[in-house]
């Protein structure tokens, strides 16, 4: 019997052709996952059961000069939650109970806080190694330890504005953190931890992918006895004659290390609060940002300038009248006072105005446009190259500017018509004192690499002013300044000669000067090889007190004290030991 070939139906090739695209299309779905979004789908689910973050090297420490700490870094640990470790109730009770007693921290709120987060949560930065060791050693569910490092200044508050501080990623935020913070923050690593679906860590799945590499620590020219006390006595001077703030700088003249920089207001970490605006207006370091017109310590850089020149000597005289016309502008001595026959060191023993104008005037009469090639080849108009962040350029009235009057040149000769910074103004004085020399001031002594190499911050000599002759004549000057005939000055140091020159300026004010003023005084210590110069600025005293009068007494304590702390012989055992 034969077989009829069964005739395929529509109820046989519809169904057949659906299975077979539907064959097709899942046959093209793995290859997409497989091969195509192999990649894709594979760094998810690493990212599932991996996670990472960010290791901080260990950063620098900032010794003084004498290897005494400023600031350095301990080690601590960041403290990491895996939210899916915590969504089985039981587990997650049990785990934020566990945590919340060792950062003493209310577990309820500690677990909806995780609960609330999609995959990892940092729960707390810096923990103490301590407590963060039995954290590891509870081994926790879902937690996550990671090693960091925290921030702390062994000498509290002691050069807290100098030295600034850091943000929570370990980044300067301020003062020689932030300025040196490249040398001091390393390279950070990175870190890798396992888990299983849970969210729980696998044992032995954490591992360091790139180990951090620490940072340099920086020796200062700081010293912390004197830096400490510079802040002492300035604190108490401000507060004696109701100032509204100040500066004290203390130098080495002859190398330009900054041995210390105290500046008020300023920060405190005691009671630093980032989230008060006042405080932030702290972060800047006046002693190198703020401007103000000196005064009559300018006055030593006239002098300077003159008799470099040949204008003038020590002993030339001129008769003052109490007033000196400018154009037909009278300008008078700052007391009013007429002092009659002086020499040049009279001008600068008596402050008086008119004799640093006579100056001036011969100057200009041998070489016109002198003075003011002077005052740069002091350092003024431009920066003086600290290796601080944030420096001014003061501000110097010259000829080719649009408001320039000869009033100016006239008035410069004693500090006014000019601003400066601090820094400016003393490292221009050690100019004049310490043979002539303009050096570059800096506040880093050494680096010092992780494997222990040391790299010295050699002196560096930028320029020359004026002659040594000259310079030697200008500290004679000086002491003289101190050293009155017949009478006591309030500089003077009790077991050391010096020499130092005052200055007592009003606070311009829209082109105008009103009642508010600077009391300043710039001394140096022994007199005839100075080991130290110091700088007292007193911002706006209320009890209008004079340069002299308020400052001179600072200079006079820091010098005996510091001196001391030196081991500099008082002058009268150096004379007795025949020693200069």
């Amino acid at each position: 019997m034969s077989m009829r070939r069964g005739k395929s139906s529509r109820r046989t090739w519809v169904p057949a052709s659906f299975f077979g695209v539907f064959a097709l299309v899942v046959l093209a779905r793995l290859a997409q996952l497989q091969v195509l979004e192999h990649e894709t789908y594979a760094e998810q689910a690493k990212a599932e059961q991996a996670g990472n973050t960010t290791i901080f090297a260990r950063r620098g420490a900032v010794l003084d000069r004498n290897g005494n700490a400023l600031a350095v870094s301990v080690d601590t640990w960041d403290v990491y939650v895996n939210s899916r470790a915590w969504k089985d109730d039981a587990r997650g009770m049990k785990a934020s109970t566990l945590l919340a007693a060792h950062l003493r921290v209310n577990a309820t709120d500690l677990r909806a806080r995780v609960l609330k987060a999609n995959g990892d949560i940092l729960i707390r930065r810096d923990v103490e190694y301590e407590l963060g060791r039995e954290i590891v050693r509870e081994a926790i569910s879902g937690v996550v330890m990671l090693p960091n490092t925290a921030r702390t200044n062994p000498e509290g508050d002691t050069a807290a504005s100098l030295l600034g501080f850091i943000g929570q990623d370990n980044i300067g935020l301020a003062g020689l953190e932030a300025s040196f913070n490249d040398s001091l923050m390393g390279k950070p690593g990175r870190a890798i931890f396992e888990r299983d679906t849970t969210g729980e860590p696998i044992p032995f799945g954490q591992y360091i992918a790139h180990d951090p590499v620490p940072g340099q620590d920086i020796v200062l020219t700081i010293d912390r006895f004197l830096q400490q006390l510079a802040e002492r006595r300035l604190a108490e001077a401000i507060k004696e004659h109701s100032a509204q703030g100040g500066a004290i700088i203390m130098m080495d003249p002859a190398t330009g290390e900054i041995l210390a920089m105290a500046t008020s207001p300023g920060i405190r970490y005691s009671t630093l609060n980032l989230n008060d605006p006042a405080q932030l207006q702290l972060m800047k370091n006046p002693a190198v940002t703020d401007v103000y017109e000196p005064g009559s310590v300018m006055k030593i850089i006239t002098a300077s300038a003159a008799i470099d020149k040949g204008a003038v000597t020590q002993d030339s005289t001129y008769v003052d009248n109490g007033i000196a016309l400018i154009y037909d502008v009278p300008i008078k001595n700052w007391d009013d006072n007429v002092y009659g026959l002086q020499s040049m060191t009279g001008v600068l023993q008596n402050s008086i105005n008119t004799g640093a104008i006579y100056m001036q005037q011969r100057l200009e009469a041998i070489d016109p446009g002198g003075f003011q090639r002077y005052l740069a080849a002091f350092g003024f108009g431009k920066p003086t190259g600290i290796d601080l962040s944030g420096e001014a350029i003061g501000i110097m009235r010259r000829p080719t500017d649009s408001d320039w009057s000869p009033v100016d040149l006239a008035t410069q000769s004693f500090g006014q018509s000019i601003s400066v910074t601090p820094i400016q103004m003393i490292n221009a004085v050690a100019t004049a004192i310490n043979g002539g020399n303009l050096m570059r001031p800096h506040i880093v002594k050494a680096y010092v690499s992780p494997n222990g190499t040391r790299t010295d911050i050699r002196p560096e000599v930028v320029g020359r002013a004026i002659s040594p002759e000259t310079s030697a004549t200008i500290r004679k000057m000086l002491f003289a300044v101190v050293n009155p005939e017949g009478r006591f000055h309030p500089a003077k140091p009790r077991d050391y000669t010096a020499g130092g020159k005052s200055g007592t300026a009003n606070v311009p004010i829209w082109g105008k000067y009103d009642d508010r003023q600077v009391a300043s005084f710039i001394g140096f210590a022994p007199a005839e090889n100075p080991k130290i110069l110091v700088l007292i600025k007193l911002d706006q005293n209320q009890d209008l007190k004079t340069g002299t009068v308020a400052a001179g007494p600072v200079f006079s304590k820091i010098a005996d004290e510091a001196l001391h702390y030196l081991n500099v012989l008082p002058d009268a055992a150096r004379y007795a030991a025949g020693v200069r």
